[in-house]
Formats: structure tokens, C-alpha cells, sequence
């Protein structure tokens, strides 16, 4: 409470804004009238008049940033340090505006619990779950937080511009960096490092008639703010729609490979090629009765499952690898399953082990509920101007035409499709009236179109992790289920440093069964490389084999299911080398790790697989891929090698010495459980009793 009564001190920063500030500092000294707060004004650099207005004025206190000051950082610390009294500080951007009563709200967030470090307001230009409120002009904001209930909304991701900081995490602010957005995103990892959280005071509100000035700080580190603002305009994309569809999520996965890519000599991904039609395929109206047949016969369910035909052979059972175990966890009278398909296949269904499984042939289902016409001109203009353009502009590079003519096909294709599947699947909703849904390979469009009708019908969705890739900023248009359930903690920790609390670290149930102990140990050292279409990772491969001794070593490169349809040369490669082996998706992981003595990836899950068998040595070479992306892949990795669970490996000799230094016999983990969490089960079936 000391806090409150030593008032609030209003940090803000101006360059080239006169008009700006003369209005925000008389809307927030009225703010702030008989509160003992305090507003200082800074201006950085500006040539306006601002800073002959400032010194003519007696509402706020200011401060003069010249040559000397590097940056935003620099500028906050000095403020700490001249305001050094733990203050709560609210620091805003010149242009946004605060609607009466939003400080007050935003201070009654703060206050209200002793872990909330820090509070934001709504707003016209807030992305994301803050972006509820579409006026610009401050009757239309204050008419909207008068309607609005007062209530505290617990986050992870404000927004950098208009922030709240609790007075005893000022110390947190990232002051070594130059740029607004990066000082405040470290400030934000570091209190959700500290276990701490942020707020949105719903009844706070602000909004924003023009752009900020950012010419200073641009200037000052010009790759880092490039990469900020390319952050925000990626995150701002899912707020686009377009007839009612917010069509970046769709072509989000192929502009990120594209911009990875682009001016590498060499793809990192088989999956880039540019979409080529936007024809959606139908069945014959046979097969089309068939779906009917299968809709008017599903069951009332509290759970429903969705699932891709992702299935691999093991144990004589075709096994979905990723969603299997969690289905099977549950009470069989608790769920039903959907499951898609490219084509008919009554053996492949027969074969599979999931119970209550209901198959869907995908092309039955345009061919059931019809596909509508497009506008391509108007597509254009949308995905060109809302999404290429400003790319552009930012990174300062031009689209290949044969991409972006790519991208408007799939964004008409989407729309084609996605029509026929709404349609199917508020079928199927209203026949299993489930609580709630769940389903692995959320980006895949068929889900995708499952999770914005459940965004409409207010359902509750869970999507199982297929890999282990942290997950960024939570954005309901962007993201494939409200919440995301990873194989481990450490992931699940290191999501919620990047903004997301919507995921959560569950396992993976049944992962510790059925491991099993090699007891006639194969002669040969057996190296098996697992492949998820990183094109460095078959070279170490073919090197390794090179160089290893013939006779005493032999490799198997697992290899990805596209990588083996893409590129030939692999075979060949292998029968060259004499000691190397191509398989694919024929070898389930736990065949691999049964054979193996050593198992190297770079950023496949399979790794994290192999990581119950103890007397497998796991060895992940460090991964290069530069990321447009907040990923970083190799975090996760890092944070189970300082674990002693495996070991990472810089480069290529360091792989050679981890391998030759290998010892049959040895056990390689003691405790197999800090990646993996050995009550998998119940925290699963816990949490969708929670639904229940």
C-alpha cells in the first residue's frame, strides 16, 4: 500500500509529437488530480517545438534526451534512478490515450494479488485478446469502458506500448536495450521467469490516432528493431479478416518457410513449395453416402476426438504415434473419434486400435455440402495488401510472384473448403454435444477449420503436442486450441517466458511402457539419425558413416516420410557408403530405439522419444536454422542436456567423439523422468474431468 500512497509516476516518451503530449498531459493530470502522481515527459530528439513547450508548462516534469542517451533503455534507467522511491510506473507512448478511470482500474489490478507484476488497458491497436475496442476518439473509449465489467484478466503478453509496472519490478526492465519493444518483451520474460504474471484491467482503455515515432531508435540498432517489428506485424496479422476468416492463419506456415528461406541457397524444407490450385476435389456421391451413413450413427459424448490418418505399424497395430495414448487413456465409454482420410481404405481402418473410431473420407465432404465461388481479384488485394506489402516494406525484399500467386490460391482454396467443413462438423457438434475437443497437428486445415468453429460456438479445445516446439504469444485467431498440452514441464516453462499461459505440461501417457532392454546386443554399433526434414541432418549422417570404421559401426538414417518421397538419391548415397541403411515410416521409434545403441537428431521429437531408455546414449547436434519465428529450437534441447539426459553437440567433430567414445553397457540416464513426467496419465485424464 505504500505504493499507493506515494502516487503513480507517468513516464512519456515523445519525438516529434507536440500535439500528442499536450493533450495526453492534460487528460492524465486530470487522471491523476488529488492522487500525488506524477508525470514526466521525455523528449527524445524531438525538433517540433516540444521541448520550448515543456519548459513553458508546469503540469508535468521533463527531461531532455540528447546524444548521450543510447536508447530507450538508457532513458528508463535514468528515470529509475532520479525516481528511485519504488513507485508504481506507467509508461506510455505519446500517441495512445488512456479513457477516465483506466489508471485507477489498472493500479486495482495491480493490486490485486501480490504475484501480478505488471497491468495493461484494451485498445483500438492492441493485438490479439486486447484488441476488443475499435474507436478512435476518446468519447467512443470512454463510452466503451463504461459498458465494460471491472474485472482482472491474468496474461502473459501486454502490450509494449501502454504498461503498468509494479514499483518492485522496475528493476526487471531490460535497460541495456535500445528499443521500446525489446526492453519491455525482456522485461516480460523476466518477471514470468521469476514465477510473477501480468494482467488486463478489462475496464481500462486506451487507444491510438496515429503511429508512434520510432526514427530514434530505429537508427540506433536497426537489425533489432527490424526483427520487434516484425514480431508485431506477424502477431497483428491475426486480427485481419476477410469475409468473416482471418486467412493469415492459413498462410501463415508458408510465409515463415518462405522468409526463412529466403536468400538461402538451400531450402530448409520440403514443404515450400508454392500451393499450385485452388480446385477442392469431390467424391463420388457413393462414397459421400457412406460419410452420411457415419454421421447419423455417432454417438452423445463428452469428448471428441479429431485425428489425421498419421499412423504407423508396431506391434501388429497401425498407431496413431502422436494422439494413440492419450485416447487410449480414457474411459472408452467417455469419447468418440473422428478420423480423416485421403481415400478409402477398409484395411487400414481395420487395422487400427483406436476404439469408437468413425473414418471420414475428407473429398465426401464438399462433395455433401458444395464448394462456393471466390472472388480471386478481391483475394488479391487482401493477401497483397495485408500481408505481403507490409512484409516487404519492413524486411525491405520482394516476394517471388510464383509465391504470391501461390498463396492466393490456397487463400481461395481455403475458402472453398472451409465452407463445406464448418458445415460438417456443426453437424457432427450437434450430434455428440461434446464438452470438449481435442486433436494432434493443429495446423493442419482441416483441424484449423474445426478450431474457428469452436471459437464461434464457445467450446473448449485441447491440441496434443506432435513435437516439442515451444509455443509462442497466445493469439485466439492464431493459435490451433485454447490450450496446448506438451510432452514435458520444461516446455510448458518455457512457453509461458515467451507469453503463452495457455500451455500446459502434461506428458505423454504410457511413455515409460513396454521399454525394452536389448539382451542380444546386435554386433555392430548401431547409429540411427532421425530425420524431420532438416537438410543438414542426413550430411552428418554420410559423413559419419565415412568415417566411421566399417566393421564395427553401422548407420540407419530414419528418414521423414516427404524427404524419402522428395529425394531419390538417398538410397544411393547409402549403398555407396557400404555401413548406412535407409528406412522410413515402416520403423516405429520404439523399434529404433530397440535396435540402437546411439540415436542423433537435430530438432525431431524422436529424440525427446528415445529418452526412457536408459542404456541409449541421445546425442542432438546443435541446431543452425535461423528463425523468422520467436523459436529458438534449441531451448528446449539445452535445458534436458544441462539435465544429463543427453548430449548436445556443437559440430560434426563433436558428434564424431560423442560417437567413438560411446560404451556398450553403460546407462546413460539415471533418471529418466526430468524430461518426462511419469504421471502423464492422470494429469490428462484430471484435466478433461475438469471439463466434465
Amino acid at each position: 500500500m505504500d505504493n499507493v500512497n506515494r502516487g503513480l509516476l507517468v513516464v512519456l516518451i515523445a519525438h516529434n509529437e507536440l500535439a500528442y503530449v499536450k493533450l495526453n498531459v492534460k487528460i492524465l493530470a486530470q487522471e491523476l488530480k488529488n492522487t500525488g502522481g506524477e508525470i514526466v515527459v521525455v523528449d527524445n530528439y524531438s525538433d517540433d517545438g516540444l521541448r520550448e513547450w515543456l519548459e513553458g508548462q508546469n503540469l508535468a516534469s521533463y527531461m531532455i534526451a540528447d546524444e548521450g542517451l543510447e536508447g530507450y533503455g538508457r532513458i528508463l534507467e535514468i528515470v529509475n534512478g532520479q525516481f528511485a522511491d519504488g513507485r508504481d510506473l506507467l509508461l506510455v507512448r505519446a500517441n495512445y490515450f488512456l479513457a477516465p478511470g483506466s489508471i485507477a482500474h489498472m493500479q486495482a489490478a495491480l493490486r490485486d494479488s501480490e504475484d501480478i507484476a505488471a497491468a495493461g488497458p484494451v485498445g483500438n491497436t492492441l493485438p490479439g485478446e486486447q484488441k476488443c475496442f475499435s474507436g478512435n476518439t476518446y468519447e467512443e473509449a470512454a463510452a466503451f469502458a463504461d459498458r465494460q465489467q471491472a474485472e482482472t484478466v491474468r496474461t502473459a503478453y501486454l502490450d509494449m506500448d501502454v504498461m503498468m509496472v509494479k514499483g518492485s519490478t522496475r528493476g526487471s526492465l531490460d535497460v541495456e536495450a535500445p528499443i521500446p519493444q525489446a526492453v519491455m518483451r525482456g522485461y516480460m520474460r523476466r518477471v514470468l521467469r521469476q514465477g510473477l504474471r501480468l494482467a488486463v484491467a478489462k475496464k481500462a482503455v486506451c487507444f491510438a490516432v496515429g503511429s508512434t515515432k520510432d526514427e530514434p531508435y530505429r537508427a540506433l540498432a536497426p537489425e533489432l528493431y527490424r526483427k520487434e517489428k516484425l514480431h508485431h506485424l506477424l502477431y497483428s496479422f491475426g486480427d485481419v479478416e476477410y469475409q468473416g476468416v482471418y486467412l493469415y492463419k492459413y498462410l501463415e506456415p508458408g510465409i515463415l518457410i518462405y522468409l526463412n528461406d529466403l536468400g538461402k541457397e538451400q531450402k530448409n524444407n520440403v514443404f515450400s513449395e508454392p500451393w499450385p490450385v485452388d480446385e477442392v476435389f469431390l467424391s463420388t456421391e457413393e462414397e459421400a453416402d457412406r460419410t452420411r451413413g457415419i454421421l447419423e450413427d455417432l454417438p452423445q459424448k463428452d469428448v471428441l476426438f479429431v485425428t489425421l490418418p498419421l499412423r504407423r505399424p508396431y506391434g501388429g497395430k497401425l498407431v496413431h504415434t502422436a494422439i494413440e495414448t492419450f485416447i487410449s487413456s480414457l474411459d472408452e465409454e467417455k469419447y468418440v473419434d473422428i478420423e480423416w482420410y485421403t481415400a478409402a481404405n477398409e484395411d487400414f481402418w481395420n487395422a487400427a486400435p483406436t476404439k469408437h473410431m468413425h473414418p471420414i473420407v475428407k473429398p465426401t465432404v464438399p462433395r455433401m455440402y458444395g464448394v462456393p465461388d471466390t472472388d480471386m481479384g478481391e483475394i488479391v488485394q487482401c493477401v497483397c495488401g495485408r500481408f505481403i506489402s507490409p512484409l516487404e516494406q519492413l524486411l525491405g525484399v520482394s516476394f517471388a510472384q510464383d509465391f504470391v500467386q501461390g498463396l492466393c490460391l490456397k487463400a481461395s482454396y481455403v475458402l472453398k473448403e472451409r465452407h463445406s467443413y464448418m458445415q460438417f462438423y456443426r453437424e457432427v457438434i450437434n450430434r455428440v454435444k461434446p464438452k470438449v475437443i481435442i486433436y494432434s497437428h493443429g495446423q493442419d486445415m482441416s483441424l484449423t477449420y474445426l478450431r474457428d468453429l469452436t471459437l464461434e460456438l464457445g467450446i473448449p479445445t485441447l491440441e496434443v503436442a506432435h513435437g516439442v516446439g515451444r509455443v509462442n504469444t497466445y493469439h485466439k485467431n492464431l493459435v490451433y486450441a485454447d490450450y496446448h498440452l506438451v510432452y514435458s514441464d520444461i516446455v510448458a516453462a518455457k512457453s509461458l517466458e515467451q507469453g503463452n499461459d495457455r500451455v500446459i505440461g502434461i506428458g505423454k501417457p504410457g511413455v515409460y511402457e513396454c521399454v525394452k532392454q536389448m539382451d542380444n546386443p546386435y554386433p555392430l554399433i548401431v547409429i540411427s539419425f532421425i530425420s524431420s526434414t532438416e537438410k543438414e541432418i542426413f550430411p552428418y549422417a554420410r559423413n559419419l558413416a565415412a568415417r566411421l570404421d566399417k566393421q564395427k559401426y553401422l548407420i540407419i538414417y530414419k528418414a521423414h516420410t516427404a524427404e524419402i518421397n522428395e529425394d531419390d538419391k538417398l538410397q544411393q548415397i547409402a549403398e555407396e557408403l557400404g555401413n548406412m541403411q535407409i528406412v522410413g515410416g515402416e520403423l516405429d521409434i520404439r523399434e529404433v530405439a530397440e535396435l540402437s545403441d546411439i540415436v542423433v537428431g537435430i530438432r525431431s521429437s524422436a529424440i525427446f522419444d528415445v529418452l526412457p531408455y536408459p542404456m541409449l546414449k541421445v546425442i542432438a547436434v546443435r541446431d543452425k536454422l535461423e528463425n523468422v519465428s520467436e523459436a529458438r529450437p534449441n531451448e528446449i534441447i539445452e535445458a534436458v542436456a544441462a539435465a544429463g539426459e543427453l548430449v548436445l553437440a556443437e559440430d560434426e567433430e563433436q558428434l564424431y567423439e560423442e560417437v567413438v567414445s560411446y560404451k556398450r553397457g553403460m546407462r546413460y540416464r539415471q533418471d529418466v523422468n526430468t524430461f518426462w513426467p511419469s504421471d502423464a496419465g492422470e494429469r490428462f485424464r484430471a484435466l478433461v474431468d475438469s471439463y466434465l
